[in-house]
């Protein structure tokens, strides 16, 4: 093992039985494999909360709140239906999801 290490970090050729392999293409193929293998945990993590958030999004409003809520925060304008609806309705729900002490409770509820 002392060998290959040496033979890899001075990039002469490895000798395995009758097999010699090029130290770069098998550093290429290492970094390869570990870079992909970032870029999908990365991948994976960012579904997760994707699909974690909008399950949340469902728990606390029906499909068509959700719609408006995500219209209001891309700044897209409403009707003057969907502005009542929003502020009688989605506008109270979001105004409880931002207050901080509501949010402390739910915590100690959940840890209980």
């Amino acid at each position: 093992m002392k060998q290959w290490r040496n033979d890899l970090a001075r990039n002469r050729t490895l000798a395995w039985g009758d097999v010699d392999l090029d130290p770069e293409r098998l550093k290429g193929l290492f970094e390869l494999y570990f870079v992909q293998n970032a870029d999908k945990s990365r991948q994976r993590k960012e579904k997760y909360e994707e699909y974690s958030l909008a399950f949340a999004l469902s728990q606390m409003f029906s499909p068509k709140q959700k719609e408006l809520f995500k219209k209001r925060l891309e700044g897209l304008p409403l009707t003057k239906t969907e502005q009542e609806y929003y502020s009688r309705s989605v506008k109270k729900k979001v105004v409880a999801l931002a207050n901080a002490e509501l949010h402390g409770l739910a915590r100690k509820l959940l840890e209980k």
